[in-house]
């Protein structure tokens, strides 16, 4: 058999290190790893607040009140970002107090605003309802 030999806190150094795509955060001897990857649906999540967000800023602009109802169109956008307003459609009407979202140009807009929404420029156009 083999010789037993005792180790001590000194004799023994641990470390932790993050593995690709994630993050690990260490203090009082708890660890946590976190995990960075962007899936499409994260990303298009992102999109969709951003668009909310630019939406938002564009009601307050217009002088709407916090509780009228708009409609809402959108030109130029593709990839994860005409994704994002297909699948976060609901997230983007409910947000925005939004009754109809439609891709393509609007006809007696109120407020037309181009906004960048990741790396595309997606106009937006808004009227009350």
């Amino acid at each position: 058999a083999g010789e037993t030999v005792s180790l001590g806190d000194e004799d023994v150094l641990v470390q932790t290190e993050s593995r690709g795509g994630t993050a690990v955060a260490s203090d009082k001897g708890v660890t946590v790893a976190v995990d960075t990857e962007l899936t499409p649906a994260l990303v298009q999540e992102g999109y969709a607040r951003d668009v909310v967000r630019q939406v938002n800023n564009m009601r307050k602009d217009a002088g709407l009140e916090i509780s009228d109802r708009i409609e809402l169109s959108y030109q130029g956008a593709s990839g994860d970002v005409a994704a994002a307003l297909t699948n976060f459609a609901d997230y983007v009407q409910q947000e925005t107090l939004t009754v109809n979202l439609q891709s393509g140009p609007m006809t007696d807009a109120l407020y037309t605003q181009t906004v960048s929404i990741g790396d595309h420029d997606v106009t937006l156009q808004l009227r009350k309802a």
